[in-house]
């Protein structure tokens, strides 16, 4: 049942005139601080509200389609644009509240101010009060449920800036990564038996395009098995493994079938030789739905990585879910520990109100543990297999989120790779976040599971100077950020869809778009996040490149007065499409018609950098 003890809502006809509709408004958290909550030092029994912080505010057509969604910022505000005229229905939600549903219409060039004020949902005030502990400000219970409890309290002048992390996208080095196989991190190839290889790469479009994403890939061998399954993610591509063991696999076709429409590529290539690229007569459009999962090793050595968890991942979600206002995102939580803890694994299933989502977050702490390791693959066997995955989604994306290794006896094993497979099935990208207990093992599990699912790895450093010492990764280079700026540009790399019109969706990135320039300073010390580079003031080589036309419909034209060997083609993730070699020459010509339409990275290494320009392509 739902019902608005305290509702105002404003409809401002010819107020003020605008090229298109817009909706915009406050919202509050009516909070009541009734004597039957004598269990908490309450010392009056008023009401008071509070801005409603990283609230859901949604807008629906008459069909119960949505139509834009938005969180509302610190402040309570929200802000939507509607294309037409017509009636539509607002829902605003918040975790412990009484959902609002209201229908308003909307007039034509109007702008219309909608102010909502939710009270406590009187179904679920017992058990909202009697799990979190929430602290108290000026005598009345505070509703920001994104803040931590008690259990574990942040102090954000510890953490400074932030967490810090770096990626190692292996589709982006591929080269490099097998190097390693045979090097580094050939041990570990024996113990987990997870090397995925023999990769094929496949890119689907429509006619115009347009990617299509959610499609079925079956890999099938010269006997009809299926070898390995995958889903087109949101830029069209799938990849695809002939072998998770290393050993060559007899590879007849690829069965793609997108909703029920069937295709086939016969005798299909292997990434060395190329992407394999089919089109298809089928209209533009993806599913505005994504869903998200958070794996959480929950033992006492991971309280840092919990309480960024805590603390910025509803700036994470609020940036995500608001620059794509025509996307609904859920959000599901998986806590594990081991079979020795009080329990090996809690969960919640997937919710679209965020804030319901940080209370069960916010509800669990770091504790026991200690006795590495850690039962990760429990952990990865609810996320994978309990969790509610959508069939058709945008992107479904699995962060893992831990610091200490996995069991590595034969039945563990066994079941990750199991696993892997699953996920990959389901289109489940697992994006492992690593601390400091995880050790060379562990880094080869992880980054193998990235590989195997599509997804990338994650390693926090210890430029935060936040918990322990982290171990080096086996790379050549890498750059370092704040772990929420990593955690951001992956999410909204992989909701990325570009719009069915001709205009391509702007996409925030501070990457040129004409004319690259990077001064470097011989022997300097890279440590971008805090911007405190040393230098030792040698000779200053300036690299110079520019690319045009931008935008393009098929071909780029690159040219550098420095000599540059080469420089990659790249998707939004970072993953490598092409390699395009300069061979002593000034100037070359890239040709881009068989990728969908969208925003593309023209890249080039120096040091611890990508140099990075950006280029869209247009049908």
């Amino acid at each position: 049942m739902k019902k608005t003890i305290l509702f105002t809502f404003i409809l401002l006809t010819g107020l003020i005139h605008l090229n298109a509709q817009s909706l915009k408004g406050n919202t509050a958290l009516k909070i009541k601080t009734e004597s039957h909550y004598s269990h908490l030092p309450i010392h009056n029994s008023s009401s008071k509200s509070k801005a409603m912080k990283y609230g859901n505010v949604a807008v629906y057509d008459k069909d119960n389609n949505l139509i834009r969604s938005v969180l509302t910022d610190e402040d309570g505000n929200y802000e939507l644009d509607l294309a037409d005229t017509g009636t539509y229905t607002i829902e605003v939600k918040y975790a412990g509240y009484e959902t609002i549903e209201e229908t308003i219409e909307v007039l034509n060039d109007v702008e219309v101010e909608a102010d909502f004020s939710l009270s406590r949902d009187e179904l679920r005030k017992e058990r909202v009060l009697s799990e979190v502990v929430y602290s108290m400000d000026a005598g009345y219970v505070d509703g920001e449920v994104y803040l931590s409890s008690n259990n574990a309290q942040l102090n954000t002048n510890d953490y400074g800036k932030g967490l810090t992390a770096g990626e190692i996208n292996d589709f982006g080095k591929w080269n490099l990564w097998n190097d390693y196989l045979n090097n580094e991190l050939s041990t570990y190839q024996q113990t987990w038996k997870l090397n995925p290889q023999n990769r094929y790469v496949v890119q689907l479009t429509n006619d115009e395009k347009s990617p299509l994403v959610g499609a079925k890939i079956q890999l099938i061998n010269s006997v009809n098995n299926v070898i390995w399954e995958s889903k087109s993610d949101n830029t069209g591509k799938a990849e695809l493994w002939g072998s998770l063991d290393g050993k060559e696999a007899e590879v007849k076709h690829i069965l793609i079938d997108y909703f029920g429409v069937t295709k086939t590529i016969r005798n299909p290539k292997t990434f060395k030789k190329g992407i394999n690229t089919l089109k298809m007569n089928l209209s533009c459009g993806a599913s505005n739905l994504v869903e998200i999962a958070f794996v959480v090793d929950a033992t006492g050595s991971m309280s840092d990585e919990i309480n960024f968890i805590k603390r910025d991942l509803n700036k994470i979600m609020y940036n995500a879910q608001n620059f794509y206002k025509d996307v609904s995102i859920k959000y599901g939580s998986v806590f594990y520990k081991d079979s020795t803890e009080n329990y090996i694994t809690k969960h919640k299933d997937f919710t679209d109100v965020l804030s319901e989502a940080l209370v069960y977050i916010d509800e669990q702490f770091a504790g026991g543990g200690g006795d590495m390791p850690e039962a990760v693959d429990a952990g990865l066997d609810v996320a994978i297999n309990q969790l509610s995955w959508s069939e058709d989604t945008r992107s479904k994306l699995l962060f893992l989120i831990l610091d200490a290794p996995a069991h590595n006896d034969e039945k563990v094993i066994k079941r990750i790779n199991e696993l892997s497979r699953k996920a990959a099935k389901k289109g489940i990208k697992i994006i492992p976040i690593t601390g400091s207990g995880i050790n060379k093992s562990g880094e080869y599990l992880m980054r193998a599971l990235a590989l195997s699912t599509n997804g990338t790895y994650l390693f926090l450093t210890d430029h935060s100077g936040i918990g322990s010492g982290h171990i080096e990764p086996t790379v050549d280079e890498y750059d370092i950020k704040l772990l929420t700026e990593r955690v951001s540009e992956i999410i909204k790399a992989n909701i990325y869809y570009p719009k069915c019109e001709e205009d391509i969706p702007e996409f925030d990135m501070n990457y040129p778009d004409s004319v690259v320039t990077f001064t470097m300073e011989h022997g300097q010390i890279y440590e971008d996040l805090l911007n405190q580079d040393t230098l030792n003031n040698e000779e200053i080589n300036k690299i110079e490149w520019k690319y045009y036309p931008n935008p393009t419909r098929d071909y780029v034209t690159i040219e550098s007065p420095e000599i540059i060997e080469f420089i990659y083609l790249t998707d939004l993730s970072g993953k490598i499409l092409q390699r395009v070699n300069f061979n002593d020459s000034h100037k070359i010509t890239l040709f881009l018609g068989d990728y969908p339409t969208g925003i593309y990275l023209l890249r080039y290494p120096i040091g611890k950098q990508w140099v990075s320009g950006k280029v869209v392509l247009v049908r």
